[in-house]
Parts: structure tokens; C-alpha cells; sequence
């Protein structure tokens, strides 16, 4: 039986929770999921990386792992460095405390519900443990990647606090 993702239960108790945050606190916040979420598919990666490891080439799996990091690094500092942004631009644009779960705009939602369903869906599917491991890697560094991003705005007081 595979692991049951992780994101559902934290999109529902921020949703679930009853206090209001200011924006620099949604920044942290925002940045922190981001990079939990790149760290948890990472070694996620690297289990199933070495999990083929028993059934593959070793030269195989290395190169596998490192066309996943090279996809994931470039992906988070080209592509999801906008999305990043965007939210940064968001969360600057509050003007009252939200709820923990404005975090992240409807879109982003969307596309982690359809990241966590694609993972789901290979793993339901019987994908390889390599494409699993390979898929896993590239996602996580782009999101460990892409997190660095909230950091600058957070430091130099972009967001403002309550």
C-alpha cells in the first residue's frame, strides 16, 4: 500500500485552523511548505533512487539522479521563481491578516493538488521506482530551489508584519 501524501492533511488544517496572519507571517509560512514540501520529495527521490539501486546499474541510477537535480534546480530558478514571485507580489499586496490557508492563491493550490495527484498516480500506476525516484528529485529541487525566493522579500521587510 502506498503512502498517503501528506499535502491533502495540510491543505485542510490550514483551512481548518481559526487565526488570522499577517502577510510577513504568511511569507514564513509560504516559504516554509514550499521548502518542507522540496526536502519530503527529495528524499522521497533519493528512497527510490536507491530503492532501483538493487535492480539497476549503479552508473544508471547516478545519472538518473543527476538529470533530476539538473531538471529540478533549473525548473525552480526559471519557472518556479515566477510562481514564487507572484505569491511574494500577493502576499505584499494584503492589506488585513488572513487565514492561514491564503497562503497560496487558487491557482497555486490547483497545481499542487494535481503534482500530488500525478505522484499518486504513478505510484498507483506501478511507474518504476527509477521515473518514480527521478520525477520526485527533479520536483523537490525545483520547490527547494524556488523557496530561496522568499527569503530576500522577507529579510528586507517586503511583507509587512501585523
Amino acid at each position: 500500500m502506498p503512502a498517503l501524501p501528506i499535502m491533502p492533511f495540510i491543505a485542510v488544517l490550514l483551512l481548518a485552523l481559526p487565526v488570522r496572519l499577517a502577510p510577513r507571517s504568511l511569507g514564513w509560512l509560504a516559504f516554509g511548505l514550499w521548502l518542507l514540501g522540496g526536502v519530503v520529495l527529495l528524499s522521497l527521490g533519493t528512497a527510490r533512487l536507491l530503492q532501483a539501486a538493487g535492480s539497476e546499474p549503479a552508473v544508471l541510477v547516478a545519472a538518473i539522479a543527476a538529470i533530476g537535480l539538473a531538471i529540478g534546480i533549473a525548473k525552480g530558478r526559471f519557472i518556479l521563481r515566477k510562481t514564487a514571485r507572484r505569491n511574494i507580489d500577493r502576499l505584499a499586496a494584503l492589506t488585513e491578516d488572513r487565514r492561514p490557508i491564503h497562503v497560496y492563491g487558487a491557482r497555486s493550490w490547483t497545481v499542487i493538488a494535481f503534482m500530488t495527484a500525478l505522484s499518486l498516480g504513478l505510484t498507483l500506476g506501478g511507474v518504476p521506482p527509477l521515473w518514480r525516484g527521478l520525477v520526485n528529485v527533479a520536483i523537490g529541487a525545483a520547490l527547494a530551489t524556488s523557496a530561496l525566493n522568499y527569503l530576500a522579500p522577507l529579510r528586507t521587510g517586503v511583507l509587512r508584519s501585523a
